[in-house]
């Protein structure tokens, strides 16, 4: 049995409504996806609207990285089941991808269009190198909040190698992260 603080989202759905309208403005601003998300999200949904707590908003980040597909849509699919069930999370999914798709197939006809226009070239390398900066102001962010233990950073330090040196397959390192994880929280006991 968890905290008090832990379960008080549940049981408690968010307004339809509501939940579609802000699932939309985080599709709509919500640029450079997954990582770089993640901090928007949790300010959308843990500090500003208090719809999960801060632990519920892990737990949700966690089981979303071992799922396939796109990570800012797992999670924000979690995070509306968890809120309001199947229809919360069909609701909300689709209103987070709407404005993506639309974004998508207007630039996938300018690029058709003008792809070999040096303008376009040039766009697309800077591009490249903000996503690049993005990526590591969130990982920056994800780290400032962790203060991890022994046993996390040997877990930490074997999947980063794993990862880089041995190109092993990251739905296998989470997976064993996991199982460690579970391990030594049943060895524990």
């Amino acid at each position: 049995m968890g905290s008090r603080e832990e379960h008080r989202a549940v049981g408690h759905p968010v307004p339809l409504g509501e939940l579609v309208r802000t699932f939309l403005w985080i599709g709509t601003v919500g640029f450079g996806g997954g990582y770089a998300v993640l901090d928007l999200i949790r300010t959308q949904l843990v500090e500003r609207r208090r719809w999960l707590t801060s632990q519920q908003y892990d737990h949700v980040v966690s089981l979303a990285e071992m799922a396939p597909g796109a990570l800012t849509v797992n999670v924000l699919a979690g995070a509306a089941y968890r809120l309001g069930g199947i229809g919360a999370m069909l609701a909300g999914t689709g209103a987070l991808i709407l404005p993506s798709f639309l974004i998508i197939v207007l630039c996938a006809g300018l690029y058709t269009a003008y792809a070999g226009a040096p303008v376009v070239q040039g766009a697309l390398h800077g591009l490249e190198a903000a996503v690049v900066a993005l990526m590591l102001v969130v990982a920056w962010e994800l780290s400032r909040g962790i203060r991890p233990q022994a046993f996390q950073l040997g877990v930490g330090a074997v999947t980063f190698g794993a990862y880089l040196f041995l190109n092993v397959n990251p739905i296998f390192l989470l997976l064993a992260a996991g199982v460690a994880g579970a391990w030594r929280g049943g060895a524990r006991r």
